[in-house]
């Protein structure tokens, strides 16, 4: 009976490690050919996944639909999910949430950077020649403005601003391509935009830098944070949690004021990062394919591997934090983030980070090669259906009733 006893606790035990938080592999998807996909994104309710790269994907998480096939190399999808904007050449091209083209337009030079509001009713392009033009849901334009290349555009969560990274600088523009205010204190070091989603912060970084905006265009804040490149950012809904992947092996986590809230270090180049809405789960991938998922305070609360080295920009999170997409060179993966978390502690440093004195050197991080348009008649079937993450705790469950029968046998 006391051996039973100790095996009984012993289960107990192990049930309870099970139930730490892990990561379900849920699907993969391989794209056509010799493709790869990069750029994720998820739909705000989470029930859509967005990849770009080589070639387009789109699909609904439980798979029940799934489009693509064209070229992803300037492309994104709508928060809402119902609109996919890709640009060729000199055109631009609209779909719709099933892969049904809506309508095109055609400049007079090859586009270099897109964006598409939050519900796919303000379109926004840059080309070569240096004009930015903006066009309404129905494809009729809104405004254009010649201005300096654009290599970034983001569209605020209100519609009523337009930000671009130039090669001169930070421009602000209203939806009609009117310029508001420009900046060109750090040139064109800036690499990334994000916005509050009420509109009244922007967030840009680039290169070890991360600013701070009002939608006015007043700094609130510029800090150089990191000692080597910036190579991903995301923030949660209120930029209380601002999440960089540096090229210095580190995870880092700033707070609305700029202030390092916490450093995770990971050891090698961290390729892509998302975060939840409320900055509860990020996920971290780097080079060597690790993903790492942390909690708000930067514990470890699992990580697992890819197949092969993770692409850059190619991390996101679901608004919940339940859902984690990620691509590597050939796969793109969807986890579901499971359990009760287990926390591992992370290295912690101050709340405040001297800033160096010399000034940021520019780095360059390696994007998709661009490649010709193509709309794929099928894409591949989903390579796998993995089993079910839940199997191990279910046969824990049946060794543990078979344990109470014994027990009840020997009384």
């Amino acid at each position: 009976m006391n051996l039973v006893a100790a095996g009984f606790l012993l289960m107990i035990c192990f049930i309870a490690s099970v139930t730490a938080a892990g990561l379900a592999h849920t699907w993969e998807e391989r794209p056509a050919g010799d493709g790869s996909f990069a750029g994720v994104l998820f739909s705000t309710d989470g029930s859509t996944v967005y990849a770009g790269g080589n070639q387009i994907l789109v699909r609904s998480w439980d798979g029940e639909k799934r489009w693509g096939g064209l070229s992803g190399t300037y492309a994104t999808m709508s928060a809402d999910g119902s609109r996919v904007i890709s640009a060729v050449d000199n055109s631009l091209r609209v779909f719709d949430d099933n892969g049904q083209e809506i309508w095109t337009r055609n400049e007079g030079a090859q586009f270099r950077a897109v964006a598409i509001s939050g519900d796919g009713s303000l379109v926004i392009g840059a080309d070569n020649n240096g004009y930015i033009h903006s066009y309404k849901i129905n494809g009729e334009r809104w405004g254009r403005n010649k201005t300096d290349l654009i290599k970034k555009i983001a569209i605020s969560p209100s519609k009523s601003l337009v930000v671009a990274i130039s090669d001169m600088g930070l421009k602000f523009f209203s939806p009609d391509m009117e310029q508001i205010w420009e900046d060109n204190r750090t040139g064109s070091l800036d690499s990334f935009i994000a916005f509050s989603s009420d509109s009244s912060t922007v967030i840009t970084s680039g290169d070890t830098m991360v600013s701070s905006f009002t939608h006015n265009g007043d700094l609130n804040w510029r800090k150089d944070v990191t000692q080597s490149a910036i190579i991903d950012m995301a923030c949660s809904d209120d930029c209380s949690s601002i999440v960089l992947g540096s090229q210095d092996g580190n995870v880092w986590n700033l707070n609305k004021q700029g202030d390092i809230l916490w450093k995770y270090p990971a050891g090698s180049w961290i390729n892509g990062v998302g975060v939840s809405r409320d900055g509860s789960v990020i996920a971290a991938g780097a080079l060597d394919g690790t993903i790492y998922i942390l909690d708000t305070e930067g514990d470890l609360l699992t990580k697992t591997k890819t197949d092969t080295l993770i692409q850059q920009r190619s991390v996101a999170v679901s608004r919940d934090g339940k859902k984690i997409v990620v691509a590597d060179l050939r796969t793109l993966y969807g986890f579901d983030l499971i359990g009760e978390p287990e926390v591992t502690p992370r290295e912690t440093i101050a709340t405040t980070f001297s800033v160096t004195s010399s000034p940021p050197i520019t780095r360059e991080t390696t994007l998709p090669k661009t490649v010709p348009s193509t709309i794929a008649t099928s894409l591949p079937d989903t390579t796998s259906t993995p089993e079910s993450a839940l199997t191990p705790f279910l046969t824990i469950i049946a060794l543990t009733g078979l344990l109470f029968i014994v027990m009840i046998r020997n009384k």
